[in-house]
């Protein structure tokens, strides 16, 4: 397999959260390689802002989220903290071993979506990722890696979350996860 498919995704955003949840569908015909960034970054590179800003976006997405998270048969509960400020968590994602990131990522996805835990907050993220890499959240190397990759994403045409990139084919939202299905079935 020479091709690859990149998840760019922020655990503030529930969309990357559904597609997080299927993206393993992938995993038979390429490999997924996660990409922590920042969505507040993208959204202010690329000019645009979260579908809750619009009123009438932000209405419709609280039905579609339900609608959503009970069709995968996930827990669902729209947080008391939104938006919250996720660069701890990217961060210890991004200073994370790449073949951890999934199963963490996925841990706070459903600990900010599924319980309602504040995972802005030092020591609920704590609880979810361990001491060692939350220390790591504020060393130099690890801010740096995580703005690089958000302004990558962004120089490469990302708007929002989840992003994806099949080669230079980007792929935008949950719902595109069957198009790139089908892309690489055809090679």
């Amino acid at each position: 397999m020479s091709k690859q498919v990149e998840f760019f995704f922020d655990v503030a955003s529930p969309y990357s959260y559904l597609a997080a949840l299927q993206v393993g569908r992938l995993d038979k015909y390429a490999p997924v390689q996660w990409r922590p960034f920042l969505i507040g970054g993208v959204f202010k590179l690329s000019g645009n802002t979260m579908p809750a800003a619009n009123p009438a976006k932000g209405q419709y997405m609280f039905k579609d989220l339900q609608r959503l998270f009970a069709h995968l048969d996930t827990p669902y509960r729209f947080p008391g903290t939104f938006p919250i400020n996720s660069l701890m968590a990217m961060r210890a994602l991004t200073a994370a071993e790449p073949a951890q990131v999934p199963a963490l990522a996925l841990k706070i996805f459903n600990a900010y979506w599924g319980e309602d835990r504040n995972i802005g907050d030092a020591d609920a993220l704590k609880a979810l990722v361990g001491e060692e890499l939350l220390a790591r959240t504020s060393e130099e190397a690890v801010k740096e890696k995580l703005k690089a990759t958000t302004e990558e994403a962004a120089q490469r045409g990302a708007f929002g979350a989840p992003t994806f990139f099949i080669g230079d084919e980007m792929y935008f939202g949950e719902d595109r996860i069957w198009l790139m299905e089908e892309a690489l079935k055809k090679g």
